[in-house]
């Protein structure tokens, strides 16, 4: 089971860079940054890179104070968790968590 608790933390923290906008669209924006991750991680890149690599990329100014928490959540999972199902359960706890 994913750590839904420590998601929802993960919400909360990143909530300066969810506060505007489309709440759908936001989800959708931190999940992929999720995914990003996810896959980064199981291709063995380190921590490091993986958030450097996700900060310098085509991300909206207001998105990138997310990407460090999640990128270390994201290094808390176990191998076999490092899937798309991550970002989806990230994408569905976000939009619950959103109202």
């Amino acid at each position: 089971m994913f750590r839904l608790p420590l998601c929802a933390l993960l919400i909360l923290t990143a909530a300066p860079a969810l506060a505007a906008s489309n709440a759908a669209e936001d989800c959708a924006v931190t999940a992929a940054i999720v995914a990003d991750a996810a896959a980064q991680c199981a291709k063995g890149s380190a921590q490091s890179d993986t958030l450097a690599t996700l900060t310098a990329g085509d991300l909206q100014a207001r998105f990138v104070p997310a990407v460090q928490p999640l990128v270390e959540w994201v290094y808390t999972l176990p191998a076999d968790q490092l899937t798309d199902e991550a970002a989806a359960a990230f994408e569905a706890a976000c939009r619950e968590q959103a109202g």
